[in-house]
Formats: structure tokens, C-alpha cells, sequence
């Protein structure tokens, strides 16, 4: 392994630097659980029936395992474990309308890839926290066989390998044909929610306006609706199951898991150019596209007219993020590339003010009819109703969605980073700033600020995205001590409302990685630490990293040892040594190690600055520990 030694002393270190690791020891001290004497999270209660929000109670910790991997205290890893142990029993121990508990075999039963997608990447944390342990490796390739079409009485139905398609919308550990909408307890979205706004596959049935959809009368109907069109074959959410895919290749490297990934993906490529370079949002079980739908390419589950480009663009962004992992071939992004292009081809320009405008691009697709609903954020017209224009609809800024810069991030080509720029909503969002409370629970949005800083916009992010994590920390401990105990109302979210650990400004200081597409995507980084004193993963105690640049050459990192005791650090290329370090630049030196990992020697109070030149995607990832051989260079079969 390629060895560099620090030489430079500090004497006071950065403020980022010592803020990073207060907070790593602030969390480690904040780890609490809400769990009951038996160790299990208090919801679901006891004789609880249904089978919405078992994911809501993993994402009460999903992160822990995460946070423990970029360094942070055993813990993390230990109450992870331990929380998730009692959340399989709970829910094991909770019914759902169909004869069977709401998790089996350790998977839910039925679910879409949406609520699937936010749950498992608890899964895919603890790969990255605890490759070595059996039961996490165990569960990885559990999980991916749900979804082989095999002659095994195991086979739960959920993939027709010969159409390459996922048989429902909703599928799991007991395949998608416990879908039934009608049944309350399986689907929250009744008349008292949101009917209307989501547009499902209405407008071509008796309904005339979309109040109608808000009516408790019509629910029944509405429910029959959902039966009839939504509850049988695939939807792009469904491009989701990659990850998992992805997660048991890291483990194993069996190409099978490799092979699922690109065929898949290749299906939804080719019906996506079948309808005319627009993905549809329903394939029947037949492999034909609008097969319960009257010939529609829209109107599906999760698709262009129930929830739109949010929710659309999801899967093709994450399986394209995982095709590019596993293969090396940054091609695949031109799918998600695709069809953000066709937004913004039907996009309208808004001007904001003499200088700027911003690009107001339609997120839902669907036919001619009333579109008064509530909407906030859309253009409109003069009669208050949602702007419709051939079909597209709910115009507004790009806003929160990831996508665009998983794209950018991922090719790192200067034609994807000037579509971020084209998609920047010039009108309120200030990119120099960090928002102390995002707006939604992933806190999606600072990947912009991040950016900024990147370009040398905004040179005090590193301290300030600390410091809103600080603020985070700290007010869900207020609010755990002024509640003195287990809230009176316990509910699914209890847990997520409450976690006081905060990762994604330290997957972006320390490793390069923006926040994963929330909804199932895994991490995608420049680097990442181990510890080789203790063989761990992540920084060593009393390490801080900055990476301070990122671009289609490499990288710009500080390493930087504020603690007392003399301390080695293990870079790694990548998340999972797909990368490979071609040369690195130190103070007037340039060597070559032509390695996946490097090793720093940081003797007490001093500090590193390297630029690293990456070769990207070139190396077969793995969740490997580096101590296990796999820092020799893996280079691709060509």
C-alpha cells in the first residue's frame, strides 16, 4: 500500500476541523432509543393490524450504521443492531389484513419500492458499517433472491425474468399479489388526503372536477380505481430493486446480482424509447405498456399524473447511479439524462428579474380536464386552475429533487453541470447559505450550497454545515428532555422525528458524497477512511477530512490530527475502491500509486493537503476491508 506522512504542525486547527469531531462525540453521547424493556421500538403496538409504516420505524435509525462508518463511535453500530433486532420482532408480531404478519422472512410483506426504497437503506448502511458480519451478509442475499424467478417454492413471484419485469407495483417477501388497495389498512391515501393533488388515473372515468376526488362518498370508487389499474404490473419505482442488486454484488461479487442490474435497467430503456423517449409509468404483466390503463402511458402507481417527476424519476436515476458502479460504463446516465431533458424541453422561463429567470419545468403529465386543486408553487391560470399545456402540468422549479445533481455528480461532465445551473430556481433559493431546518425529512437541497462551496462561492460551508448540524443534535435533545421520557402520542414516525444523528454534511466535508437519492439509492462518494489501528472503517479518533475540491481530475482533500495521540488514516478511492488513485500531488511531489488506497501517517497536531487524481469507475467495487487485500488494484475485465 502506497505510505504518505504528514510534516506539516498546526498550532491551532481549523474551526471545521474541530467542529467535525465535537460532533461525532456529541452524537455518540445523543445515541438514545426509544425501546420498550424487551429492546423493541414502542410502534407497532401491540395488536396492531395493517401494513403501512414499518419503514417509517427504520428510518428512526437507518442512519446510525452509517455515521459509525464514517468514524463515529462502536455505539452507533451496537444500537443499530440492537434497535433493529427488536423493530424484525414488532414487526413480525404485527398483522396485516391478508393472514400473515407485516414482515416476513425479515422483509415486508408487500410494499411499493417507494416505502421499500427509505427502509433498506438501513440495509445497505450496515454493508457499509459491518461487511464481515454474517447475518448482514445473510440478509443482502436474502433479500436480492426475493426477486430471481426461480423454480424454488421460495420464490415469492415478484420478477418475470423472461419479460424483465417486476410483476406489481407493490411486491415483498410474499409477492405483489397481496395488493389490494380497498382493504383501509393497506393504503393511506384515502379522500381525506391528497386525492386530488396527486391527479391519479381519473379523468377519463364519471368524476368531473377534482373536488369530486376529496368527497368521503366517492372513496369506495376511487379505491376500486386503484384496484383495477395499479395494483398488477411494473412502474419505474420499481428500478429500485437495483440497489438491493447492487448491495448483495458488494458483498459477493457474483455476477448474477451484476447481470439482474443491466438487464433490468436495458427493459425500461427499451420501453422507454418504444414510447417515444418518455418513460411510461405502467407496463402490464404482459410487458404491454398502458395494459390496465386503456392504452395509457400514464396514469400508474407512482407515476406522471398520482405523483409525478418526484416520484418518477427516482428509479432511473438510482439503477443508472448502480449500472455506472457495477460496470464502469458512465453511459447508463444518459437514460435519467433523457428525461430530465424532456422537462426541460416542455420547461417555461419565468423571469425573476432583470438579470435572472428561472426554468419552470412540468412534473405530472396527464389528460385534458378541471385542474382547480390546491397546488402551491405551480403556475397557474387566470382562473386559479393548475396550468395544463399539452398534456403537461404542475410547472415549478426543480427544486429539491436530487436528480439532477446525481447526474452532474456522477459523470462530473461539464455538460451535466451546466443543466444544474439550468435548472437553478433563481427566484428564492440563495445558494450561499445553509438552511438550519430543511424543509422535508431527508433535507434534501443542501447539495446546492455544497456546490457552491465546490466552485468557490461559498468558502465558510464547511463551518456552517457543522454548525447546522450542531443545531440539529441539539434541538432533538430539547425536545427529548422536554418530553422526559416516551411521548404520549407514539405513532410511526416517533423515532424519526426524535434522532438526533445527523450524516450528510459529513458524508459531503469527508468523503465527497452528496446525500443518496433518499428513496433507495446507495452512497456514491470520492473517498472514504478506515481506521487500521483498530480495523474499522472510518476516521481514526481525533481525524477531520475536508475534501475540498471535486472535479473530472480528482480531488482536493485535508487531513488534518487534532487529537493527542499519533494516528494512521487509510484513504480509499471511492465508496467501494471503484476508483483508482493515479497520482498524487504533495506540496512539490507527484508519485503515482497506482492504487485503490493509500495510507497517511498524521503524528499528533499536524496536517496533510494532497490533490488526488482519480481514475473513476475503473475498478470492480466491493465492500472489501482494505486489510483484506483489497487495495491491490481490481481493474475491470474489458
Amino acid at each position: 500500500m502506497f505510505e504518505l506522512a504528514a510534516q506539516h504542525s498546526i498550532g491551532r486547527p481549523p474551526e471545521w476541523a474541530l467542529l467535525q469531531r465535537e460532533l461525532f462525540e456529541t452524537m455518540a453521547d445523543a445515541v438514545d432509543r426509544f425501546v420498550d424493556e424487551n429492546g423493541e421500538p414502542y410502534w407497532p403496538p401491540r395488536g396492531y393490524t395493517g401494513v403501512d409504516g414499518f419503514d417509517d420505524v427504520i428510518e428512526g435509525f437507518y442512519n446510525w450504521p452509517l455515521v459509525y462508518a464514517l468514524g463515529g463511535d462502536e455505539r452507533f453500530l451496537e444500537h443499530a443492531r440492537d434497535v433493529y433486532a427488536g423493530a424484525l420482532r414488532r414487526g413480525r408480531n404485527a398483522e396485516t389484513p391478508f393472514g400473515h404478519p407485516m414482515v416476513v422472512d425479515e422483509f415486508e410483506q408487500c410494499r411499493d419500492w417507494f416505502h421499500l426504497g427509505e427502509g433498506n437503506l438501513f440495509t445497505y448502511n450496515m454493508g457499509l458499517a459491518a461487511p464481515t458480519d454474517d447475518a448482514v451478509v445473510d440478509r443482502a442475499e436474502r433479500f436480492a433472491r426475493l426477486y430471481f424467478d426461480t423454480d424454488d417454492e421460495a420464490d415469492a413471484g415478484n420478477y418475470d425474468g423472461d419479460r424483465r419485469l417486476v410483476r406489481g407495483p407493490m411486491n415483498g417477501s410474499m409477492g405483489p399479489d397481496h395488493c389490494d388497495f380497498s382493504a383501509y389498512e393497506h393504503h393511506p391515501y384515502g379522500a381525506e388526503y391528497r386525492w386530488a393533488s396527486h391527479g391519479l388515473p381519473w379523468r377519463d372515468l364519471e368524476f368531473d372536477e377534482a373536488a369530486e376526488l376529496c368527497d368521503p362518498d366517492n372513496e369506495e370508487r376511487l379505491f376500486e380505481v386503484l384496484d383495477e389499474r395499479c395494483s398488477k404490473g411494473d412502474i419505474p419505482l420499481n428500478l429500485n430493486v437495483t440497489s438491493l442488486m447492487t448491495n448483495a454484488y458488494l458483498h459477493t461479487g457474483e455476477d448474477r446480482y451484476r447481470e439482474w442490474v443491466v438487464d433490468y435497467l436495458a427493459a425500461w430503456r427499451e420501453r422507454t424509447a418504444e414510447n417515444g423517449g418518455i418513460i411510461p409509468d405502467n407496463v402490464g404483466r404482459s410487458g404491454e405498456i398502458g395494459e390496465y390503463t386503456d392504452g395509457s402511458w400514464y396514469g400508474g402507481y407512482y407515476g406522471w399524473s398520482w405523483g409525478g417527476w418526484h416520484y418518477v424519476g427516482i428509479g432511473p436515476t438510482v439503477a443508472a447511479e448502480n449500472a455506472v458502479l457495477l460496470t464502469g460504463d458512465r453511459e447508463h446516465l444518459a437514460f435519467p439524462r433523457s428525461q430530465l431533458d424532456v422537462l426541460i424541453e416542455n420547461g417555461l422561463e419565468v423571469d425573476e428579474d432583470s438579470v435572472h429567470s428561472t426554468l419552470y419545468v412540468p412534473h405530472k403529465y396527464g389528460g385534458p380536464g378541471d385542474y382547480h386543486y390546491d397546488a402551491s408553487g405551480v403556475l397557474t391560470e387566470d382562473d386559479g386552475a393548475v396550468l395544463w399545456r399539452d398534456g403537461w402540468y404542475e410547472f415549478k422549479p426543480h427544486r429539491d429533487d436530487p436528480y439532477v445533481f446525481h447526474l452532474w455528480y456522477l459523470s462530473l461532465s461539464e455538460a451535466d453541470r451546466e443543466r444544474v445551473d439550468r435548472l437553478r430556481d433563481w427566484g428564492s433559493r440563495d445558494w450561499t447559505q445553509v438552511d438550519y431546518r430543511p424543509s422535508n425529512k431527508h433535507g434534501a437541497g443542501q447539495e446546492y450550497a455544497w456546490l457552491a462551496y465546490l466552485d468557490g462561492e461559498f468558502p465558510d460551508y464547511p463551518q456552517r454545515r457543522l454548525e447546522a448540524s450542531h443545531a440539529h443534535v441539539q434541538e432533538r435533545l430539547a425536545l427529548m428532555r422536554e418530553e422526559g421520557g416516551v411521548p404520549d402520542d407514539v405513532d410511526e414516525d416517533y423515532l424519526r422525528d426524535r434522532n438526533p444523528i445527523v450524516h450528510r454534511g459529513l458524508l459531503q466535508l469527508t468523503m465527497g458524497a452528496p446525500q443518496p437519492v433518499y428513496y433507495g439509492g446507495l452512497v456514491m462518494a470520492q473517498l472514504r477512511h478506515f481506521d487500521p489501528e483498530r480495523e474499522r472503517p472510518g476516521l481514526p479518533p481525533g481525524v477531520a477530512a475536508l475534501v475540498e475540491d471535486v472535479t473530472q481530475e480528482g480531488v482536493r482533500l485535508t487531513l488534518v490530527n487534532v487529537g493527542g495521540r499519533d494516528r494512521d488514516v487509510i484513504v480509499q478511492a471511492g465508496a467501494y475502491g471503484e476508483h483508482e488513485f493515479t497520482a498524487i500531488e504533495l506540496d512539490d511531489e507527484r508519485v503515482r500509486p497506482e492504487s485503490t488506497c493509500i495510507r497517511v501517517s498524521l503524528p499528533s497536531g499536524t496536517r496533510l493537503t494532497v490533490a488526488a487524481s482519480l481514475d473513476r469507475f475503473v475498478t470492480e467495487p466491493s465492500y472489501a476491508l482494505p486489510w483484506s487485500g483489497s487495495c491491490r488494484s481490481r481493474v475491470r475485465d474489458e
